[in-house]
């Protein structure tokens, strides 16, 4: 039985095409549409290296060429990232959307640092220097907060 499969076309340029193929699971063959094809030839034509991968349950599978159209899945060579990998991932190298979240979750850090700070004043009767110091500290981490808030919101221009 067909169904519709994602697979990514990368090359050495740096292009990086997404398109929807017919997958035969069965078989484990892939048809590439018109499209997708003339851009395989196109990037042998210019002798770039490339790729092709098929998306399928959070692993990508290599594609092999069996013929004009049609590919044949690699499943012994599947790559996917382990949980561990991916949480190192979102911390070194986070996309674009979790850049702004963590921004979002440093901004609510800095409204919880002055609302501490505004509780902090409202329930001491009198002042010390640890007091002074703990305003002081709260008030500057919710600056510096909001400051890194702005910087991982700011997102690509």
């Amino acid at each position: 039985m067909t169904q519709l499969a994602k697979v990514i076309l990368k090359t050495t340029s740096g292009d990086e095409f997404t398109c929807s193929v017919h997958y035969e699971r069965s078989s484990g063959i892939v048809r590439l549409p018109g499209r997708l094809h003339d851009l395989v030839e196109a990037a042998e034509d210019a002798d770039e290296r490339h790729v092709l991968v098929l998306l399928e349950g959070g692993f990508q599978y290599p594609l092999a060429r069996e013929g004009e159209t049609e590919y044949r899945v690699e499943r012994s060579s599947a790559v996917r990232r382990g949980f561990w990998q991916e949480v190192k991932m979102s911390i070194a190298a986070p996309t674009k959307d979790q850049r702004l979240q963590y921004g979002r979750f440093v901004h609510t850090l800095s409204a919880t640092a002055i609302i501490g700070m505004a509780g902090f004043l409202a329930g001491k009767p009198g002042w010390t220097l640890d007091s002074i110091v703990s305003v002081i500290n709260l008030l500057v981490a919710a600056v510096v907060l909001f400051a890194v808030g702005a910087v991982l919101s700011k997102g690509e221009k």
